[in-house]
């Protein structure tokens, strides 16, 4: 029974629903189960993109929402907003002087098809132009363009918006409103009605979910697929189009999320990438679901989808609020996920975080140390960043010094990811999550400002420690599911007012600190500019540190480190408390910032913002988090009225520097600095090994020349990757005597 469990405790976790089930309070109607039944549908075309993507490129696709979101928008503005309507009427007025009933049924079932198609070229769109340029790079980094991707699209939504309807539309009827079909069908199950959009919902996952098992297991493309996420280079010669075959799983992905948020607009707001309706804060569900499906099999996607809905819906039928299930669902993905791990093959671990640290910054060569153009260089930018910084707040409008604030003190929770993620390889995409502990305990504490916010700090590093020691455990892909869902846990359970949150006071007053009135924004400017520097100046002392050493030597190769007798898991350990200590001390000087604790500054959004920006600038050295931050303070300043260019220019950006430059922001700085001075050595006639070029170059990697028939395809796809008898993903394992 024991073992039974290890080797399958998803199943263990599903039955475990049934006892949560009849212990509710009252008595759950059984309409209340057919919207569940409808809300895991939706959830299980979701989670099955996430698997397919997971099982033909061996990465967690955290835009995979996102990418249905666009055709969801599209849709509801394509029917909402009439612009084909508006295009007639402004270039012949007496063609279509009034719109009939059948030009609008038209028009509704079009847009329904030119939505699907626009998701389905998206997901097509989304593998050529950035994951396939992303095949050499480790796992972790398409994981990492992902998070980027999610930004861009939801620019792409408000794009769409904008661009398809007019200002008056969006303030009179709101274009992303519910689009229901113009047929009515209907039917009751107890007091509970099902309309038509949700019978399709259910129906088309019922058939998308075993038509995509059925073309997995019985097409030569599923062959091909297995044989290409096992290891490309071979299936590629071996005679596999592994463009072409990945090509078509996205295509697929694409439309199960595009099918999935057109159903959903036709019975509820879909947003505009705003965060409303189908937003950010779903993928930690589907997550949820993902994991139950050990992130690879169909079949456990229905059935998780299908308990993670029906739960939910039970849930918030019987207590009235999810808070503490979204928190329960943290505890059973870290507890899925360490047991599981035992099964994660090479394949995918293939997930170096070194490779997003870029290169590590170096201090400028002996040899040109006491050269006085360089002296007078370094002192030149030190000065001016002195003037930037003092000056700042007194150019600048209260308004805009409060948005420098906040993003000096995103910095500071910058600066614990590069101590976390940079040094320690561990990745966190719920960093912000440590800040939200920090502000509710300093908060919630009722202390002096010089005592609450030391108590936040050090709340924030013992829940760290608390969530790192199973998160040890964890590779990296796994680790940013767990620190998702724990970015999705903690808003709820401890930020809701119907939660914990009921301890925050409504409102938290900025203190005198030293005779200084803290309620001016420049002063809070200059309380948040130190305490960055202290930390700044904190993090520098301990990369000089042996346990930065250790974190290096363990995140670079931990086999070797450990035979050193190197203790990694205290050196990680330590790594985890500090960074949670960092970001909580932000997030205590935030609550006092913001004059209090709210709920959505401290969403899924915030810590993927701060993840994202961290890795903009670098994670190889100190300066890259700085230089992240300083671009998101221009950004805030230059395109806050532009939410749509801010947007674009945030994922955009991510997505070409992940492709051309790693190591960020901080990566094309120190090439520019190492560029001037080589300059000033050959002027000098100075020679400086190190910033020989020649010696760093990179070796060419040959092509691999596909085989394929004089007709097309494959020419051989051995047996090995084909599915026998089951087309759950334990068949070939089983055949092959491993279970």
């Amino acid at each position: 029974m024991t073992a039974w469990v290890r080797r399958r405790p998803e199943l263990v976790a599903l039955l475990a629903v049934l006892p949560v089930l009849v212990l509710l309070p009252g008595r759950t109607p059984w309409g209340v189960y057919g919207l569940g039944i409808v809300q895991g549908s939706f959830l299980a075309l979701q989670a099955a993109g996430v698997v397919l993507v997971f099982r033909s490129n061996r990465f967690l696709n955290f835009a995979q929402v996102a990418i249905g979101a666009v055709a969801g928008t599209l849709f509801a503005v394509l029917v909402n907003a009439q612009p084909v309507f508006r295009g007639i009427r402004a270039v012949c007025p007496p063609c279509l002087e009034q719109v009939s009933g059948t030009a609008v049924t038209v028009n509704y079932w079009a847009s329904l098809v030119i939505a699907f198609g626009a998701a389905v070229l998206l997901g097509w769109l989304v593998y050529v132009v950035v994951i396939r340029r992303l095949d050499r790079a480790p796992r972790l980094v398409a994981t990492v363009a992902s998070v980027f991707l999610i930004t861009l699209l939801a620019g792409a939504q408000h794009g769409l918006v904008n661009a398809l309807s007019t200002d008056q539309q969006r303030l009179r009827i709101g274009v992303t409103s519910t689009v229901p079909p113009p047929v009515q069908v209907s039917f009751h199950v107890g007091q509970v009605r099902f309309d038509l959009p949700q019978i399709l919902l259910v129906a088309f996952a019922v058939v998308a979910l075993l038509g995509t098992g059925l073309y997995l297991q019985r097409s030569a493309t599923g062959t091909a697929i297995r044989a290409a996420s096992e290891n490309a280079a071979r299936a590629q010669t071996l005679g596999v189009d592994v463009a072409r075959v990945t090509g078509r799983i996205w295509m697929l992905v694409g439309a199960l999320s595009g099918a999935a948020s057109i159903l959903f607009a036709m019975s509820a707001p879909i947003g505009d990438g705003t965060g409303g309706g189908v937003g950010v804060g779903l993928i930690g569900t589907v997550l949820v679901v993902v994991v139950l499906a050990r992130l690879v099999s169909l079949p456990m996607v229905a059935a998780g989808a299908l308990a993670v809905g029906v739960l939910s819906s039970a849930v918030e039928f019987s207590v009235h609020s999810t808070n503490y299930l979204v928190g329960a669902y943290f505890l059973v993905v870290s507890a899925l996920l360490l047991v599981q791990r035992r099964a994660i093959g090479r394949a995918d671990t293939d997930s170096a975080s070194s490779y997003l640290t870029g290169r590590q910054a170096r201090p400028v060569p002996r040899e040109l140390a006491d050269v006085p153009s360089v002296r007078n260089l370094r002192r030149g930018g030190l000065l001016l960043m002195a003037v930037l910084l003092l000056g700042l707040p007194f150019v600048l409008s209260p308004s805009q010094t409060s948005t420098v604030t906040t993003t000096l003190l995103l910095a500071v929770v910058g600066m614990s990811l590069l101590l976390l993620t940079g040094w320690a390889g561990l990745v966190s995409l719920g960093q912000f999550a440590f800040a939200a502990v920090g502000a509710w305990t300093a908060a919630s504490s009722g202390l002096p400002f010089l005592l609450a916010v030391p108590l936040g700090t050090l709340a924030g590093a013992l829940v760290a420690v608390v969530v790192g020691l199973p998160a040890l455990r964890l590779r990296p892909l796994t680790l940013g599911i767990t620190t998702l869902t724990f970015a999705a846990a903690v808003p709820s359970v401890l930020l809701n007012r119907d939660a914990l949150g009921g301890r925050l006071p409504d409102e938290l007053r900025r203190p005198l600190l030293l005779g200084v009135n803290l309620d001016s924004q420049r002063a809070f400017y200059f309380v948040a500019m130190t305490v960055l520097a202290l930390v700044v100046g904190a993090v520098a002392g301990l990369r000089r540190s042996r346990t930065a050493r250790v974190l290096l030597a363990a995140r670079d190769n931990e086999p070797a480190a450990q035979s050193f007798g190197i203790p990694v898991l205290r050196a990680r350990l330590q790594a985890f408390a500090l960074s949670g200590a960092i970001a909580a001390l932000a997030g205590a000087l935030f609550a006092y910032q913001q004059a209090g604790v709210k709920t959505e500054s401290f969403g899924v959004q915030a810590s993927l913002l701060v993840f994202s920006f961290a890795v903009i600038g670098g994670l190889g050295s100190v300066g890259g988090p700085l230089a992240g931050f300083f671009l998101l303070a221009v950004m805030s300043l230059t395109l806050a009225k532009w939410p749509t260019a801010f947007a674009l220019t945030y994922g955009v950006g991510g997505v070409v520097l992940l492709l051309v430059a790693p190591g960020g922001i901080a990566q094309l700085l120190l090439d520019l600095r190492d560029g001037v001075l080589r300059r000033i050595a050959r002027r000098n006639g100075i020679a400086v090994p190190s910033l020989d070029r020649s010696l760093t170059a990179d070796a060419a990697v040959a092509p691999i020349i596909p085989k394929t028939r004089p007709r097309g395809g494959a020419v051989f796809v051995p047996r090995r990757y084909a599915l026998t008898g089951d087309w759950s993903t334990g068949a070939r394992r089983r055949a092959e005597g491993l279970e």
